[in-house]
């Protein structure tokens, strides 16, 4: 009797990638969705159960049923990310294939998703470090010239730290986005949902240099359908990879440890908070739907904060009459 074949998701993942492109959701979020599927499809169809285990399920040969997919292949995908990667990896691969089960059920493709009573793993709080105000100056003095590399270098990276956008966000935007007087660039965060991000005076004069720098550079009056930022050689419009590429070159000449983009957000945050900038405005402007992020940003350098904030409110110091002494003999 020949061996049944592993059951391959490929078509199914296929028809989901249709249906996120016709929601028309971020280009992101479906790449991180069908990246997931995709990996759980490969790791089915070389799937072996641990030897040992007289109760583990063979590899499914049908999408559901006495031999499809079942939560115990689903765990086993997780433990493997967990293993092989890491805890946001897997956390993020779980909440995917969750929306696509859930998927294949809306469409009648199963009757119940074999994810239906599965708990996400843990997801440990990793705090993301704060770019130090040295590094920043170091950073920036890098930077520093005439030139249109210089004007741009220096206006992504003021843009990053003055807006807390997202790389995706501020990258993949074009020039009509932008309104310098009002001081504005309007970016798309996730669920394609448009928010202004405001960004302050140094910041427009920045960028109103690169973009003179930007005109000359291309030997032509800007148009509001080009990129808002530009290739030095190619004068195409720079990719996600080109400006986290830049970064990274940048931080090296300036002798500083690496930065990841997602830092500057972090950064800001942090900044907002320590300044004492109000939780709700930062939340608009970070287009958070939920407080828990807040929280989940505030723990960046929380403990900074918090002796700042003691600085302050100490009671030893305003038992004794004030941080300045005052009353003290």
């Amino acid at each position: 009797m020949a061996k049944s074949k592993p059951y391959d998701l490929a078509p199914l993942t296929a028809s989901w990638a249709r249906s996120l492109r016709a929601r028309n959701l971020a280009d992101n979020t479906q790449r991180v969705y069908v990246r997931a599927a995709d990996g759980l499809r490969k790791y089915l169809l070389d799937y072996v159960p641990k030897q040992g285990d007289e109760h583990a399920r063979p590899a499914p040969t049908a999408l559901e049923g006495e031999s499809g997919i079942h939560r115990e292949h689903v765990e086993a995908y997780v433990q493997h990310l967990l293993e092989e990667t890491s805890a946001a990896t897997a956390h993020q691969h779980f909440r995917s294939l969750k929306t696509f089960f859930n998927w294949c059920v809306d469409e009648e493709e199963m009757d119940r998703s074999p994810m239906r009573t599965m708990k996400p793993p843990r997801l440990p709080e990793v705090e993301v470090p704060i770019i130090p105000d040295d590094a920043l100056e170091k950073l920036l003095k890098v930077c520093k010239g005439t030139t249109f590399q210089a004007r741009r270098d220096t206006a992504i990276i003021l843009m990053f730290l003055d807006t807390g956008a997202r790389l995706s966000e501020l990258t993949q935007r074009t020039q009509d986005k932008l309104d310098l007087d009002l001081m504005v660039l309007h970016v798309l965060g996730k669920g394609n949902r448009e928010r202004p991000a405001p960004f302050g005076r140094a910041t427009a004069v920045a960028m109103d240099r690169y973009l003179r720098a930007a005109g000359k550079h291309l030997g032509r009056a800007l148009e509001d359908s080009d990129p808002l930022w530009f290739g030095v050689k190619t004068k195409a419009a720079m990719t996600i990879w080109g400006v986290g590429t830049m970064i990274e070159r940048r931080c090296k000449e300036a002798g500083i440890p690496h930065i990841h983009p997602h830092q500057f957000r972090h950064t800001f945050a942090h900044l907002w908070k320590v300044n004492g900038g109000n939780e709700d405005a930062l939340m608009r402007i970070m287009g958070w739907r939920s407080r828990q992020m807040l929280s989940r940003y505030g723990s960046s350098a929380g403990e900074e904060r918090a002796r700042r904030e003691h600085r302050d409110l100490s009671p030893g110091d305003r038992l004794h009459g004030g941080k300045s002494g005052r009353g003290q003999r």
